[in-house]
């Protein structure tokens, strides 16, 4: 058996600490990689239901206008509807829980009678809009904690 000599323990202690170095590297440019793509499905998903979102409150503070001035056909929903059904696939427990109340008070406001807005606001205004201000701040809090989790 050949015997070592001082340049071959070099040698060797060269080649182990460039494999070491090397792999050190390569782990933590595939963490970062793997934080990278994380973070960008993240954002794209934020911005989808950012999306969802808006045209939720959109449709849902029209038709409540809509429910308070006229007899208002609960059949006109469907659209909100489908909007709730993309909210139970993608959102947070309170997202969806404040979107079905949203839609309950709007069926609500569909089976009353058309009030006159002008005295509804002077009441309370405040608790007009409070299920879309709920529905607000589910999806403010939902955004933040995604935005933490980066």
């Amino acid at each position: 058996m050949a015997r070592l000599t001082p340049p071959w323990f070099t040698c060797i202690a060269a080649v182990a600490g460039l494999a070491v170095g090397g792999l050190g590297c390569f782990a933590m440019v595939h963490r970062s990689q793997r934080r990278q793509v994380q973070a960008t499905r993240t954002l794209r998903d934020l911005d989808q239901r950012e999306q969802v979102y808006a045209r939720f409150i959109d449709q849902a503070s029209e038709m409540w206008l809509d429910a308070l001035e006229s007899p208002h056909d609960p059949a006109n929903l469907i659209g909100l509807s489908a909007l709730v059904g993309r909210i139970r696939l993608a959102s947070s427990r309170p997202v969806l829980q404040a979107a079905e109340t949203v839609m309950d008070v709007l069926l609500d406001a569909c089976e009353r009678r058309p009030a006159d807005i002008c005295k509804l606001v002077a009441e309370a205004p405040r608790e007009l809009m409070a299920p879309l201000t709920a529905f607000t701040g589910a999806c403010r809090a939902e955004r933040e904690q995604m935005l933490r989790s980066l």
